[in-house]
């Protein structure tokens, strides 16, 4: 068995933090795939959260992935670094 991720528990509400209490510098990486395609990675971008545009821009790749037949995966920057690493030195 491979190894398992422990999930963060999750309780309703838990998203509804004020845009006050995000921290000043919130990056993150966007990755679109494309559902038809075998799940090919078609955009990956790097956003900062804590900057309106960024999330406005969020927002619109969103509702295009959602009329594509497309996902979209959002992570920490920092979380998609490691996982970058990990690949690299064929950890997991």
């Amino acid at each position: 068995m491979g190894n398992l991720i422990k999930m963060v528990e999750y309780r309703r509400g838990m998203e509804n933090i004020p845009l006050r209490n995000v921290n000043n510098s919130c990056p993150a990486l966007v990755i679109v795939y494309d559902l038809n395609n075998n799940d090919a990675p078609i955009v990956e971008h790097r956003i900062d959260y804590s900057n309106p545009e960024d999330r406005k821009w969020l927002g619109r790749i969103t509702f295009f992935a959602m009329t594509n037949h497309c996902s979209v995966e959002t992570m920490a920057l920092v979380d998609a670094e490691a996982e970058q690493v990990k690949a690299k030195e064929g950890v997991g």
